[in-house]
């Protein structure tokens, strides 16, 4: 779909472009969690150093279910973050750690995940500008095998500003998938099924609402979404970027064979949602 590449195109462009616009950015509230100051700090599950504009940290408590983790945050300037997670996660660790058992080699394999983004704050004006651009890759592995999935997926936010921290919106989202390696050879016909995956995983999405930035971690946003285009696309599945996103994915996943029989639960469920996470 043409229209996606257009959309990422350019989403690259307002970020590499507008990083240079980013001492005009005025007063008004990020949609950026910002740096800590240089040194150790602890934060909700979090512990980690920052250099100043650069930080990295872990969850620990993941790391008690196997889901060993590190994020790393760069701050190019004060309105731009670039952003990389990285889990290694052991889905046999909890039944080895805790309960003694063994697992044969044959069936041990280990799941890398990684998200990576940046994302850019810019305003001109009363008019401000929010482009995001994800990767996304999982690859499961063993000794022997391995299987890699890489998404790229982003959206372009065009919003004006009510006052600092009180923002009306307009978004475009979009994604599909990129590649796909493997171990094992190939059929003939690979690059065939690929295009079509490519073809079939694409998704957009269109946003309207506002939002209330009322902390440095968060804010309040209330929108309406409906899909433009891949109605049928797994990747809708993983659309958006926070809590009230991922239940709404998690809803239309189990009724995605009977989309006439979805739950209807208000702001959750619906088209039109309540999100209290907004910062990125």
């Amino acid at each position: 779909m043409r229209g996606l590449q257009v959309l990422f195109v350019m989403a690259l462009f307002i970020i590499f472009f507008t990083i240079s616009l980013a001492e005009q950015t005025g007063n008004f509230v990020l949609s950026i969690v910002p740096p800590h100051k240089e040194g150790f700090f602890v934060e909700f599950t979090s512990i980690g150093y920052s250099f100043g504009n650069s930080e990295i940290s872990i969850q620990p408590l993941f790391g008690l279910i196997g889901a060993f983790n590190l994020k790393y945050r760069y701050y190019p300037t004060d309105s731009t973050v670039f952003n990389s997670d990285t889990f290694l996660w052991d889905p046999y660790f909890v039944d080895k750690a805790y309960r003694g058992e063994t697992v044969n080699p044959n069936y041990q394999f280990y799941v890398l995940l990684n998200m990576s983004h940046i994302h850019n704050n810019t305003v001109l004006g009363p008019i401000i500008i929010r482009p995001f651009i994800q990767s996304l890759s999982v690859t499961f592995f063993n000794k022997s095998d391995y299987v890699s999935v890489l998404v790229g997926r982003g959206f372009v936010s065009g919003g004006i500003l009510l006052s600092k921290d009180i923002e009306l919106f307009g978004m475009l989202e979009g994604g599909m998938l990129l590649n796909v390696w493997q171990s094992q050879t190939p059929p003939d016909d690979w690059q065939s099924i690929l295009e079509e995956a490519r073809r079939q995983s694409q998704y957009l999405t269109a946003r309207v609402g506002g939002i209330w930035y009322y902390d440095r971690y968060s804010g309040i946003e209330l929108g309406y979404r409906l899909t433009l285009y891949g109605q049928n696309s797994l990747l809708r599945l993983v659309q958006g970027y926070s809590f009230t996103d991922w239940l709404y994915n998690f809803f239309n996943a189990i009724f995605y064979d009977n989309p006439d029989q979805r739950i209807s639960i208000p702001f959750i469920t619906t088209d039109y949602y309540l999100s209290f996470s907004t910062k990125f």
